[in-house]
């Protein structure tokens, strides 16, 4: 059985790309750079292919991203969960840890569990930097809460996050409402693809009998 459910935040917990495409495409009209017209076509992309397409170094990339995610802050009001999800958390919360790991801030996170009454299920919110990789984030984790592999498995929208979780060496479902569609999270493999918050719940327990 799981010591730790870990979640990703934005395109799983929150669905944070209304309010930041109005602020990426503004960035984009200031520096110059493509806007985002085609959502649907972002899904199928990996963010390498984004970065190229959009003509934009991986050094600019994620100064925008800071200052998105920086901008952000004063729309986290507007933010909610995906539907379903904040029942899910409330229901893993009793068996289990909760903790997030996100590239989104501190700050932001926080706020938004505050806003949404999710804050007293977490455990802990990890802020990774984008640099370093999330996988290595997850080998943080294992190592300051004494974990093993086993121990924990990580719940993600989109294709990098399955390859740093088996990096990492720990289990992941993916969710197909968030920023990757499921052909892509499919192509890379996960231990399991959630069509709706509730199948999260429905994996757990078919482990948990195993």
């Amino acid at each position: 059985m799981y010591k730790y459910i870990i979640f990703d935040f934005d395109g799983t917990i929150a669905d944070t790309l209304d309010a930041g495409l109005p602020i990426y495409n503004e960035m984009a009209r200031k520096h110059g750079f493509k806007e985002i017209r085609n959502l649907e076509g972002l899904r199928s992309i990996t963010l390498r292919e984004f970065i190229k397409r959009h003509k934009i170094s991986r050094l600019r990339f994620l100064f925008y991203l800071r200052e998105l995610l920086k901008r952000l802050n004063k729309d986290m009001n507007i933010v909610k969960p995906y539907k379903g999800m904040d029942n899910v958390i409330k229901k893993l919360n009793k068996r289990y840890k909760l903790g997030i790991v996100s590239a989104n801030s501190k700050e932001n996170i926080l706020k938004f569990l505050e806003l949404n009454d999710l804050k007293y299920c977490f455990d802990f919110v990890y802020n990774y930097q984008l640099f370093l990789g999330k996988s290595q984030a997850f080998k943080k984790i294992i190592k300051g809460k004494k974990l093993s592999k086993d121990d924990i498995i990580y719940i993600g929208d989109e294709d990098s996050d399955i390859i740093a979780a088996k990096k990492a060496g720990i289990k992941i479902i993916s969710v197909t409402w968030g920023m990757k569609n499921k052909n892509m999270l499919k192509n890379n493999e996960p231990d399991f693809i959630a069509e709706k918050p509730e199948d999260i719940l429905l994996f757990l327990e078919k482990e948990k009998a195993l």
